[in-house]
């Protein structure tokens, strides 16, 4: 007698909609999400992604209009946190501090929260409450490339140059493609006098992302300091056409 093979269990209404939407099929995601919500109003899942895609669609109002509903069913920081990107997105950096303050109030163990809230609070120039936060969540969550990357930036605008670069080198440990961790090495480096080194780094960010303008003018600095004028201009007009509002102000000394 043969075994019998174990009954696949079929997926429910929101595992379809996830697929949908981790597809990037956000129109079918959102069909299969207000269809849950029909059935059930109260359905704290679908209320969340339906607000995430509203606010990745550009629909702010509608999707804090949703994030503000559903708070009125209990906190829950994943709503806060949400509610603070959204703010974010509308240029209300006040709002969207609050908002991160009180995913963390709602749930300190949040970790995405600390590090929305940091790279705000950098963005403002509040640095050392910056790192504060980045070590709380890298506390919470120490294999996070973009968080190390981040809190390197954090470190490099301090002045504090040796813990930029080891937080640099840890985040390329865990996310060998991370353009931006090159790129900021990279100007560290430079600061450094290290510019052959840096050059790599620059070299590393443009095979990975040709079109960062920033990371062509960095190289043109780094080739200049090592006397290579013509590659140097060839980089900054490389800039320019990636993005025009450069051509007036890339130049080398």
């Amino acid at each position: 007698m043969s075994p019998t093979s174990p009954t696949k269990t079929a997926p429910s209404p929101l595992e379809e909609a996830l697929a949908l939407h981790r597809d990037g099929k956000h129109e079918l995601a959102m069909q299969r999400y207000v269809a849950i919500l029909q059935k059930n109003p109260g359905d704290i899942d679908a209320l969340y992604y339906v607000a995430m895609i509203a606010i990745q669609q550009g629909q702010f109002g509608e999707g804090i209009r949703v994030i503000e509903h559903a708070l009125t069913l209990g906190p829950q920081a994943r709503f806060y946190n949400l509610l603070g990107q959204a703010h974010l997105r509308l240029n209300q950096d006040r709002e969207a501090l609050e908002s991160f303050g009180r995913a963390i109030e709602s749930d300190p163990a949040f970790v995405d929260a600390y590090g929305n809230r940091a790279a705000l609070l950098a963005e403002m120039g509040r640095l050392q409450e910056a790192v504060a936060d980045f070590d709380r969540a890298l506390q919470l969550r120490p294999a996070n490339g973009e968080d190390l990357c981040n809190r390197a930036g954090v470190l490099a605008d301090l002045g504090r140059f040796e813990e930029a670069l080891d937080g640099f080198d840890r985040a390329l440990a865990l996310i060998p493609s991370l353009a931006p961790a090159y790129f900021n090495r990279a100007g560290v480096l430079m600061r450094l006098g290290r510019p052959r080194e840096a050059l790599r780094d620059y070299d590393e960010s443009i095979r990975l992302h040709e079109a960062m303008a920033p990371a062509h003018v960095g190289r043109a600095r780094a080739l200049e300091a090592l006397g290579r004028h013509a590659e140097a201009k060839a980089s900054l007009d490389r800039a320019a056409s990636l993005d025009p509002k450069l051509r007036d102000t890339t130049h080398t000394n």
